[in-house]
């Protein structure tokens, strides 16, 4: 199964601001912010038709009283992803492909079938703002606009990677991870630096 990626659509920002609204309205008490993240985000270059968005949360204690909220505004909890990264819940919304009906909760044995059952419309990030993880998804955001040249790399990177027929589609994913892990951590310090400075 080969990626799809698309041409940067103004369309995506809209659709960031109706999750935007969903999840204030799921779970605004327990948020300080609300972010666009990833290749939507970025305003030029292709990518998935996926929706990131990174909720600050005012404590990492509050995660779980995130996830039956979230539940009743549409979204489905990955619960299989969370012993790996028990800092974040991560929830996404799904449209069927199949009759199978939409889940509320995929855990640790359930086969994820993204692609094949369902197709993915956003994935939501639930992190404690202000902590590493929470940083070093706003500082990679920041840093491929502020870095046109790292942003057409990534672009390109990301075209060939689309050109591999992948069994699984989280494949696409890990094909990234080098360039991710090595611009990340430069980010992050771009990110820190330019907070210092503007004090």
């Amino acid at each position: 199964m080969k990626v799809i990626l698309e041409p940067y659509n103004p369309k995506w920002q809209d659709d960031f601001n109706r999750h935007k609204l969903t999840i204030e309205s799921a779970i605004g008490h327990l948020l300080d912010s609300i972010d666009h993240i990833g290749s939507t985000s970025l305003g030029d270059i292709a990518a998935k038709p996926i929706i990131d968005v990174l909720v600050g949360i005012t404590d990492q204690s509050l995660l779980d009283q995130t996830i039956e909220p979230m539940f009743d505004a549409g979204y489905t909890y990955i619960e299989k992803f969370t012993p790996a990264m028990p800092y974040r819940r991560f929830f996404v919304q799904l449209t069927p492909l199949s009759g199978k009906p939409l889940p509320s909760i995929l855990t640790t044995n359930d086969v994820l079938s993204f692609g094949v059952d369902y197709n993915t419309v956003a994935n939501i990030h639930a992190i404690e703002r202000g902590s590493y993880h929470w940083i070093r998804h706003v500082a990679f955001r920041d840093y491929l606009l502020a870095h046109p040249e790292v942003r057409i790399e990534y672009e390109r990177l990301k075209l060939e990677i689309a050109k591999i027929d992948f069994s699984d589609p989280l494949d696409y994913n890990a094909h990234k991870e080098g360039f991710i892990s090595k611009h990340q951590e430069l980010a992050v310090r771009w990110f820190l630096t330019q907070k210092t400075m503007s004090k």
